[in-house]
């Protein structure tokens, strides 16, 4: 296992060093019993670092006409650079490296002198500290990638129960997509069966598409869920418009987003859009709450066009947002058997075609309808397959969550 290099004292080369009084033709003498000898230091009486003498600057001098006639009796600091990079030995590699930079093209031939609370301990080569930085760049990116990997698993961790109790309330007649656009990312989902004295009597889903993707995402869908958490623990899980308001508050106090007079470049400016859903069995309706983010209705017994439903157009817990901001409950009546919606605005934004413009809400509801008649997972294929082709080879430009639902009212 190579030995991990931190500080300057790492790329320590054990050198020689000379004096004042060495001569030139000293100087000389040793470069010729050592062809490996690059540079040699040149220190005062008390061991600290005087000046540097380069070999090929040396012989380059010496060469010149007359020059060792006249400089080969006089004192080596002739020839020698007097203000050589000198780094302690406790220097950090990434602080070392900023130095060489500012130091310039001397330092990749000549290196630099390690010391000691001042006194000479030898000399350190840049080729050895660019190697020292890539193997540190690595280890730091790999760290950064395991720490993120392991961030996924806890992202994941948070939404299994959601995942099972999809599964379980619609073993058949659901689909989801959740595909960060980065390991982790900013969409997170929510499902809980709801209850009525003791009977089944339909479902809270939630989607939100929270500020960024990557870590910053993650980091704003963990806000989300103890936003969501309390306000459900407050208001319980029937008014969605209400859930959106205490979600706002919790946010805007959390990020302290709610203080206009402290708003600067330094504060946050984070929030959500998204959809909580509330399907009421007896009463056979479906509520819902939106901010900014469309619900598509879809009949599943009839060829009928598929219904684009907008929400209220604000976000949640935004600086912008007035903290007493207030959203509407809007109501379907579900007489009939429905498959619903929820998608984040990755979807719709994605680029991709031979116009390279966005897929949009016009093909996405096409694209739906064009599977109405198979099932959830077929259909959940054949939208995978038409979206993925439609990007082609463009990046994907944000997180991509799409959650169908089938609604079954108890007539059908």
């Amino acid at each position: 296992m190579l030995k991990e290099i931190r500080f300057a004292g790492d790329l320590l080369i054990e050198a020689r060093a000379i004096t004042p009084e060495f001569k030139n033709e000293d100087v000389l003498a040793l470069f010729a019993q050592k062809s490996s000898l690059k540079n040699l230091p040149v220190l005062h009486d008390d061991g600290r670092p005087l000046g540097l003498i380069n070999r090929n600057m040396f012989h380059s001098n010496m060469t010149k006409p007359y020059y060792p006639e006249l400089y080969s009796q006089k004192s080596c600091i002739a020839f020698m650079d007097k203000s050589p990079l000198i780094v302690e030995a406790r220097l950090e590699i990434e602080q070392l490296t900023a130095l060489a930079v500012e130091a310039g093209d001397k330092v990749f031939t000549d290196g630099f002198i390690i010391v000691s609370n001042g006194k000479y301990l030898g000399i350190g080569q840049v080729l050895d500290l660019m190697h020292a930085m890539t193997e540190l760049q690595a280890r730091q990116h790999r760290q950064l990638i395991e720490s993120i990997q392991y961030a996924s698993v806890i992202q994941q961790s948070i939404l299994a129960p959601s995942r099972i109790a999809l599964n379980t309330y619609f073993p058949d007649t659901h689909w989801l997509i959740w595909e960060p656009r980065d390991v982790v990312g900013g969409d997170m989902f929510h499902f809980i069966p709801t209850r009525h004295e003791g009977q089944d009597d339909g479902f809270l889903a939630v989607l939100f598409d929270c500020t960024g993707h990557g870590v910053p995402g993650a980091f704003m869908t963990l806000i989300a869920e103890s936003a969501l958490a309390q306000a459900i623990a407050t208001h319980g899980d029937r008014d969605p418009a209400a859930l959106l308001a205490a979600i706002n508050q919790y946010i805007k106090h959390t990020l302290n987003q709610h203080d206009h007079a402290i708003g600067s470049r330094e504060n946050s400016d984070d929030g959500l859009d998204g959809m909580i859903v509330r399907f009421d069995k007896n009463q056979q309706h479906l509520i819902f709450a939106s901010a900014r983010n469309p619900l598509f209705i879809m009949g599943l017994n009839a060829d009928e066009a598929i219904e684009v439903l907008a929400g209220d157009r604000k976000g949640v817990g935004y600086a912008s947002t007035p903290m007493d901001a207030t959203w509407y409950n809007h109501i379907v009546p579900i007489t009939e058997a429905k498959r619903i919606f929820l998608i984040t605005d990755g979807v719709i934004d994605q680029v991709g075609g031979t116009k390279k413009i966005a897929f949009g809400k016009r093909r996405l509801g096409q694209t739906l309808i064009e599977g109405r008649i198979a099932t959830a997972s077929d259909q959940k294929t054949a939208f995978q397959a038409a979206f993925r082709s439609y990007q082609g080879q463009e990046k994907r430009r944000d997180d991509v969550t799409l959650l169908a639902l089938d609604l079954i009212p108890k007539s059908s």
